[in-house]
């Protein structure tokens, strides 16, 4: 016996869609391009959004935790 759906029956899968769709809006990815260790600390420079910032360890943490940039006060950095 077999527990799967049959194949004839429509899926409204727009639902589900939605909220995929929804959450987009709040998620931020946020990927390090670069880390420096030195003696001013540890910084890195991230991309999110399609722009570059720098920023320190504290920071960093803060924006994997789920911050917003404009709750951290930070800017894109100018070229690269």
């Amino acid at each position: 016996m077999s527990t799967s759906r049959p194949t004839n029956l429509p899926i409204d899968v727009s639902p589900h869609l939605a909220a995929r769709e929804a959450m987009r809006g709040f998620q931020q990815r946020v990927l390090v391009t670069r880390e420096t260790f030195g003696a001013d600390g540890h910084t890195a420079r991230v991309l999110i959004n399609g722009d570059y910032y720098d920023v320190n360890i504290g920071e960093l943490d803060r924006l994997k935790a789920g911050a917003k940039l404009t709750d951290l006060e930070i800017y894109p950095v100018a070229g690269d």
